[in-house]
């Protein structure tokens, strides 16, 4: 009987591992399914995180393009601001001193007229005031000699060293 009972006790503790083994494979079954759960959601939660990140990249990136749009209008505006401050209620006034009078006269002695212009304008301006005078010429090629030596169309007239009362001739050059 003996043999018989440690058999039986060796049997009953042998299921009682059993059942234990079996109860420990249910909770590391319970485990894995949560720790399958936990991932999925990790992963929700890293692919919300990737969408915030890109869209606070986003509103930086709409900030950043706002703030150079901001300092771009702040430049244009200050640029109108003294353009307006130096026209003096978009008048333009001038020094007594810087205006004269240039004379011009063609070659071919048609054109032989004065014109009003500043010390500080370049020749270019004042050629336009003869041009809308003389239309006919803006379709030549000219030169123009004061004091013989050409004169340079963007250069000041003060530059081209063109004073006061100097005769400006207007020479055509034909191909």
């Amino acid at each position: 009987m003996n043999m018989n009972n440690n058999f039986n006790q060796i049997n009953n503790m042998n299921n009682n591992i059993i059942i234990e083994l079996n109860n420990y494979k249910k909770e590391n079954l319970k485990l894995k399914e949560e720790i399958i759960k936990l991932q999925q959601e990790n992963h929700k939660l890293n692919s919300e995180l990737l969408k915030a990140n890109q869209m606070v990249i986003n509103i930086q990136q709409k900030d950043f393009d706002y703030i150079n749009q901001i300092n771009d209008l702040k430049n244009k505006l200050n640029d109108l601001s003294k353009r307006v401050s130096n026209d003096g209620n978009l008048k333009k006034y001038v020094e007594y001193n810087n205006i004269m009078v240039v004379h011009f006269i063609s070659g071919d002695s048609r054109i032989n007229h004065g014109i009003k212009c500043l010390k500080t304008d370049t020749f270019a301006e004042v050629e336009e005031k003869l041009y809308q005078m003389y239309e006919e010429f803006r379709e030549t090629n000219n030169i123009f000699l004061v004091k013989g030596n050409i004169v340079k169309r963007f250069k000041k007239m003060s530059e081209n060293n063109i004073n006061n009362g100097d005769k400006i001739l207007l020479q055509n050059i034909e191909y």
